[in-house]
């Protein structure tokens, strides 16, 4: 799949953990077996915003890959969800679409990464994500 060394999302007694929430099978299967084969990360994968918050229940994520794009509530909308929750502004958050929105402000609290992206850039920004 890629051509460089493994990325390490954590130390080595603990996985850090992912949440891809990408409602593009296809896209969403790519993500987590890229973090899967090329990083040391636990990643999770669901559908939807709201599935998103349902696992909160049960896992707690260092990183969210959101697409902008999903059904329900969008990736913008979920992101403020994921921010107002207790701890949940020190969780970095990474906006992925085709066609982000470009009114003023709505996305200077986020990261946000233009689709089609290169696999490696998407794996090194994790990796810098996740070490800050």
């Amino acid at each position: 799949m890629c051509t460089f060394q493994q990325y390490v999302c954590s130390d080595i007694s603990i996985a850090k953990s992912i949440l891809i929430v990408e409602d593009d099978p296809i896209l969403g299967n790519l993500l987590l077996e890229a973090l899967q084969e090329e990083t040391t990360c636990q990643g999770h994968l669901v559908p939807s915003g709201e599935m998103a918050l349902n696992m909160l229940s049960t896992i707690t994520p260092e990183l969210f890959l959101l697409d902008y794009h999903l059904p329900g509530m969008n990736g913008l909308e979920l992101a403020d969800h994921l921010q107002r929750r207790e701890g949940g502004e020190q969780t970095p958050i990474l906006l992925m679409s085709a066609d982000l929105p470009q009114e003023n402000g709505a996305l200077g609290h986020l990261i946000t990464l233009q689709k089609p992206f290169d696999l490696d850039k998407l794996l090194q920004l994790i990796a810098e994500l996740l070490a800050s």
